[in-house]
């Protein structure tokens, strides 16, 4: 839960003039001496300029991680000895024009021989790239979240600088148990940060250029919510493998495999000298219920779906409204997309039919809501945490609801694309949620209602999973 990669980078060009870390020679570590000189670290000064009123950057009550980092890593290379007899200060910084100012006062410490301070600063990733603190590629920047700086400089018993060296940790946020609405505002928790702000500072080398770029991959934070998070939290996690052409994975009812093969598209024409004659009952309901249906483009869905451990074939069977107008990610939140409300949708068990199924988008969870002001780690709410930007709870509104019937059992599949989640009920009852994108990659299921039912629990997993349902933007 708690690991973190660190993987060195490219150098990159001196720091904007904000941060204010500046260039000095290194006289430590040209010529390593044989023994240990007495070094006092004065300081250790926070901000985010990114989100200066967070919380989630405040140094944490015990900063002996931050200081251990320095004495095992770079104050061991430069063979001096952190003297603890005097206590390192902690500066959390409140304005902007404060950043890269270090206040000497060495009134209990004068007789220490260096003084070094330590200074980690966040940048918002965009204002890092528009002024080319950094070289990052583009497929790169999509996936950093935030950027630390993290510079240490020392100085003789004169006040001068004599040693000056910089990293930039780029976090990425990777999702290993979570589920919900990742934060937008905290790459991951206070704990998890305080981690790889360490491994940042343990990997400083007087060796190394000026500044240098370090990628760190960190458990994703998430916003807190009212309806996922109570029934998932510590749950076990089940794996998918995704990684051949089949969904792979093993629950209580053994090893599982189904496949979802591609859907297949056939053009429902709706012009007089084009109509084709299987579609006449549909065509003459478009017209009757369809507006501007002479704009849009209509299509006979069929998607197959095979469950190789039950040996079932399945397919769905439905009509969609295609409006090539409709820009992607439309401020109205419509889809370019529509499965026709009025025309009933089914689901076959080989030739027959075994349930039918209708298409609602946009659907709001009645009091329920996501807490963008209260973030954790996705799967335990013990490590919840404030993040003090005074952010509202947020509706939680579905993308797409499917609902309708097998067999005599009601079930509901609710897609949420911008968090990658589906959540699927029968009966009115909770059976299965599921994270992934393209393909799924972890579930949670609640066993206690699948009731021995592996069939049906398998044919909604692959109907969640079907091409036609995905997000299509």
């Amino acid at each position: 839960m708690s690991r973190i990669n660190l993987k060195m980078k490219t150098t990159i060009k001196p720091l904007f003039f904000l941060i204010a870390f500046a260039t000095c020679s290194t006289i430590f570590g040209q010529t390593k001496v044989a023994f240990q000189t007495k070094i006092a670290l004065e300081q250790i000064q926070i901000f985010s300029s990114y989100h200066s009123n967070a919380n989630y950057w405040r140094l944490p009550a015990n900063i002996s991680p931050l200081m251990n980092a320095l004495d095992s890593g770079l104050f061991s290379i430069l063979s001096l000895e952190r003297d603890n007899s005097y206590p390192t200060k902690k500066r959390e910084l409140t304005k902007q024009n404060q950043v890269g100012k270090i206040n000497i006062d060495w009134t209990t410490s004068k007789n220490i021989p260096f003084h070094a301070y330590l200074e980690i600063y966040e940048m918002d990733p965009e204002v890092v790239y528009i002024n080319r603190l950094i070289t990052v590629s583009d497929g790169k920047k999509d996936s950093i979240q935030s950027i630390w700086f993290i510079g240490c400089s020392i100085f003789d018993a004169q006040q001068k600088k004599i040693f000056q060296k910089t990293i930039a940790l780029g976090l990425i946020p990777i999702n290993q148990m979570g589920f919900g609405t990742p934060s937008m505002d905290a790459a991951t928790t206070p704990t998890l940060l305080y981690q790889a702000l360490s491994k940042g500072i343990s990997i400083l080398d007087p060796n190394a250029e000026d500044i240098s770029f370090v990628e760190a991959k960190v458990p994703a934070a998430y916003a807190t919510d009212n309806y996922w998070m109570p029934i998932l939290q510590t749950k076990p996690r089940i794996q998918f493998d995704t990684t051949k052409k089949f969904i792979s994975f093993t629950d209580d009812y053994g090893d599982q495999i189904l496949r979802v093969p591609n859907a297949i598209l056939n053009k429902i024409e709706t012009k007089p000298n084009k109509a084709n004659p299987q579609f006449a009952s549909i065509v003459n309901h478009i017209k009757l219920n369809r507006k501007n249906y002479s704009r849009n483009e209509y299509y006979q869905a069929i998607q197959p779906l095979r469950d190789v451990k039950e040996n079932k074939d399945y397919t769905l069977v439905s009509v969609l409204e295609f409006n090539p107008y409709l820009p992607e990610n439309s401020e109205t939140g419509k889809m370019g997309i529509t499965f026709l409300p009025a025309l009933p949708h089914y689901i076959y068990q080989n030739k027959d039919s075994i349930g039918e199924f209708k298409v609602s988008e946009s659907v709001v969870e009645k009091d329920k809501y996501y807490y963008p002001n209260i973030a954790y780690n996705g799967y335990d709410s013990n490590t919840q945490f404030v993040m003090g930007i005074n952010a509202p709870p947020v509706s939680i509104v579905h993308n797409r609801v499917i609902e309708g019937s097998i067999k005599n059992r009601s079930f509901m599949i609710q897609y949420d694309y911008s968090i990658s989640q589906k959540s699927i009920f029968v009966d009115n009852k909770i059976w299965m949620v599921i994270e992934g994108n393209l393909k799924p990659q972890k579930m949670v299921t609640f066993s206690s209602n699948i009731n021995d039912d592996n069939e049906l629990k398998n044919l909604l997993l692959l109907i969640a999973q079907s091409e036609i349902f995905k997000n299509p933007n």
